[in-house]
C-alpha cells in the first residue's frame, strides 16, 4: 500500500505470506481487508487505538485465550489459529505504517 507501486502486487504479498506461514488460512479477499483496516487505523494516528493494538500484538498464549473467551462472550468465535492471523496482519500493517513514517 505505502510503500508499492501497486496495491494489486502489495495485496498478492500479503496474501501469499499468510499462506505460507498459516493452514487454513482466512479468504484472500479477507484477509487483505482486514489488512487495509488495521493500516488504516494506525494512519488515523490514535494513540489510544494504536497502543491498543500494539497490546494485542504483545499477548502471551494464556492472553490470547482469555481474550478470545472475551470475544465469544460478545459473539465474535474465533479459533486459535484466526487470532493468530489476526496479530499477524496487525504486525504486517504496523511495519508498513512504521515504514512509511520513517520514509
Amino acid at each position: 500500500m505505502l510503500n508499492s507501486e501497486s496495491g494489486e502486487m502489495e495485496k498478492l504479498k500479503v496474501v501469499k505470506t499468510i499462506s505460507s506461514i498459516y493452514e487454513h488460512n482466512m479468504e484472500d479477499d479477507h484477509v487483505w481487508d482486514c489488512y487495509c483496516a488495521f493500516l488504516d487505523l494506525f494512519l488515523e494516528d490514535d494513540a489510544i487505538t494504536t497502543n491498543y493494538l500494539i497490546n494485542l500484538i504483545e499477548l502471551t498464549r494464556g492472553q490470547r485465550l482469555v481474550y478470545r473467551n472475551k470475544l465469544a462472550e460478545m459473539g465474535f468465535e474465533l479459533t486459535p489459529n484466526e487470532l493468530n492471523q489476526y496479530i499477524f496482519l496487525l504486525l504486517m500493517a504496523l511495519n508498513e505504517y512504521m515504514d512509511s513514517i520513517d520514509a
